[in-house]
């Protein structure tokens, strides 16, 4: 089917006598387009049902106002929005095309766009038209702009996101044009486009260091590094050499003169390597990268020409345990589709084992309809937030890794990242309450503006379903409360000096009759026999969200008595020698808050449970001693009544 639309036949007032034109869609009337703008649906393919409330229907694009409708920053607001998710695949042919304006001289065209699919993104072209509005009319001309996969970077509410895209039109200087936005994808949901401007920049010559390149944010060891980067033009002129300088710290600058092999146009980028290298010192190092010349006449706009990058250089690097999180619904078929086959590769990585090298948390979301997952609460929504999840099922290794085979190979790959913080995870069950703790030791120093957070995570191991929508009535490793919340705690950093992080916790539970949880509360599922609890601890870079490493430690019911006092005993230790696990029995006259510390042979804390209330009589703690080397270890408790001291001996 051939469908051309005109919206309304006029020119957008203004472009003829200030010969610039814009539009940033935020006075279309949903979901129509903006006034005299035309659209072509030439594939005729009928969008899928999972986005039948964006009113795509027959059109090749709508508006919508994706702050509101996906949580994105405030200054987006109405966005044209394309797509090639069909009820049958196949491949997109969608033209949203502009009304007609006049091309100034030194001219250029730039909009922003973000895939709203992070794995499955857009792809589509920019072309032009100078006869009129038909298919042909713009195929005549090359594309001006191509991508087979646009950028997911839509933001939050708080973080500005978006890609910015831009090409010259000066070689259409002085016609009349029509522009289209052409989506070319396959089975891709959508892309969001806005911000669409015709304009002359104010300078011939404006370079910008887009980036510094080639260096990982954390790394092991101090040494030279030839810094590389990647140079913006953003005047209407074309550069061929530029005076770029680079600078680390308070140290001496370096300056070198680049010629470029092709020259950069408008919008074009080239990458750059200095030839001398710069010194990287343990601990905080601050790149500057900046351009100050083009072609021999100095910078006029100094706003946009600098680019900063911190690297930070650990004097060692641990063992991974590599973190993966999803994002799914009870509510979602492709999610109970991808579990069907992901659990089970889980379960047999021993997920969330003491001592393992794979741990996994999965937060239940609200969508899509009948949004009514009993696992969602307001910690899921938080990390949702975070990564921009907009589609599940989403699973994300080590916080940076999109997983989009969701096999072994790719949990090989995320298990042999260096880590770059250990950490050990401990959880007891005492009185009433949960006791969490964790010792983490950075191998990086972070004094101050640190963007390091560490995040406590209680989860169910496992629970079943039968009120599920879809297949899947079996879901593990789901998320049940964060400490404090789903936005973690500010870790400042030292080098090789250890930190304890813990939580304390009076756990809820689901009706005592279904087992179901509240929706938007922190219960746990009851409908299981045996409830199993999940104890996961992280450390994640807020800024690129890398997760530096993670641990784990599980609880389950297990027998009491196991530490056999005599009358006059008031701690011991089973088994002793142990291996993975030990068991702390304490005998007090009266209820006491006690702080439990265990130290290595050169006196080292390696464990450390502080102000737990426990009760009158006998009570026993378990303690997880997976990572715990071979050799002899201090016990000393700290209570109300006093000192209690206990040797134990780890025997692998």
């Amino acid at each position: 089917m051939k469908k051309q639309i005109l919206v309304i036949a006029f020119l957008v007032s203004g472009v003829a006598s200030a010969q610039v034109w814009s539009e940033n869609f935020n006075l279309a009337t949903v979901p129509l387009l903006p006034s005299a703008w035309f659209q072509n649906n030439i594939d005729g393919l009928t969008p899928n049902a999972s986005i039948s409330s964006y009113n795509f229907g027959t059109n090749a694009g709508v508006t919508r106002n994706v702050s509101t409708s996906f949580g994105l920053h405030p200054s987006y607001g109405g966005a044209l929005l394309t797509t090639s998710k069909y009820t049958s695949p196949g491949t997109s042919n969608d033209w949203v095309i502009s009304p007609n304006f006049n091309v100034p001289a030194n001219s250029v065209f730039n909009w922003d766009v973000t895939s709203l699919d992070p794995i499955a993104t857009g792809i589509y072209e920019v072309r032009i038209s100078t006869t009129g509005t038909t298919v042909a009319n713009f195929t005549a001309n090359p594309p001006l702009f191509a991508i087979a996969g646009e950028i997911y970077n839509p933001g939050n509410a708080i973080t500005v996101g978006f890609t910015q895209r831009g090409v010259s039109l000066d070689a259409y200087a002085g016609q009349n044009v029509h522009l289209a936005i052409h989506d070319i994808g396959n089975d891709r949901w959508q892309t969001a486009y806005d911000n669409f401007a015709v304009t002359v920049p104010a300078n011939q010559h404006d370079g910008s260091i887009l980036s510094v390149n080639g260096l990982t944010r954390y790394m092991v060891g101090a040494y030279n590094q030839n810094i590389s980067g990647t140079f913006k033009q953003f005047g209407y002129g074309t550069a061929t050499t530029a005076v770029i300088n680079c600078l680390v710290n308070n140290g001496t600058p370096i300056t070198q003169t680049f010629t470029f092999g092709t020259p950069v146009p408008y919008y074009g980028s080239s990458n750059f390597t200095f030839t001398n290298p710069v010194n990287l010192g343990l601990g905080i190092n601050k790149i500057k990268v900046w351009v100050s010349a083009i072609n021999g006449i100095s910078e006029v706009n100094m706003v946009n020409d600098t680019a900063f990058q911190y690297v930070y250089v650990a004097s060692q690097y641990t063992n991974r345990h590599a973190l993966i999180e999803g994002f799914c619904s009870s509510t979602c078929p492709p999610c109970a589709s991808v579990h069907n086959n992901f659990d089970p590769l889980l379960i047999a990585n021993n997920a969330n084992s003491a001592g393992g090298d794979v741990n996994v948390i999965n937060y239940q979301m609200n969508w899509p309809s009948p949004q009514n997952d009993p696992s969602y609460n307001p910690d899921g929504f938080i990390r949702r937030a975070y990564y921009n999840c907009n589609s599940i099922p989403y699973d994300i290794a080590n916080g940076n890794i999109a997983m989009t085979s969701r096999n072994q190979t790719e949990i090989n790959s995320a298990k042999v990242v260096p880590a770059f913080v250990a950490i050990t995870a401990y959880m007891n069950f005492i009185g009433n309450n949960f006791v969490g703790s964790a010792n983490i030791t950075p191998y990086v120093s972070i004094p101050t503006a640190s963007p390091l957070k560490v995040f406590q995570v209680l989860a169910q191991k496992s629970y079943s379903y039968n009120g599920a929508s879809t297949t899947q009535k079996m879901y593990y490793h789901v998320m049940r409360k964060m400490f404090p919340d789903g936005n973690g705690v500010v870790l400042i950093p030292t080098d090789g000096v250890l930190q304890t992080v813990s939580f304390s916790h009076i756990p809820s539970f689901g009706n005592l009759f279904s087992g179901t949880p509240a929706q938007d509360t922190y219960n746990f599922w009851t409908s299981t026999v045996v409830i199993e609890y999940e104890y996961i601890v992280f450390v994640q870079d807020m800024v690129s969200k890398e997760i530096l490493n993670s641990a784990s430690s599980q609880f389950g019911p297990f027998a009491t008595g196991l530490v056999n006092l005599k009358n006059d005993e008031k701690i011991g230790v089973y088994p002793n020698p142990a291996k993975d696990d030990i068991v702390v029995g304490i005998k007090l006259k009266n209820e006491s808050k006690v702080t439990l510390t265990i130290f290595d042979i050169n006196g080292r804390v390696v464990y450390s449970n502080k102000d737990a209330c426990i009760d009158q009589g006998q009570n026993e703690i378990k303690i997880n001693t997976s990572e715990f080397t071979s050799g002899s270890y201090n016990i000393i408790v700290n209570t109300n009544e006093g000192v209690l001291t206990e040797k134990m001996i780890i025997s692998k």
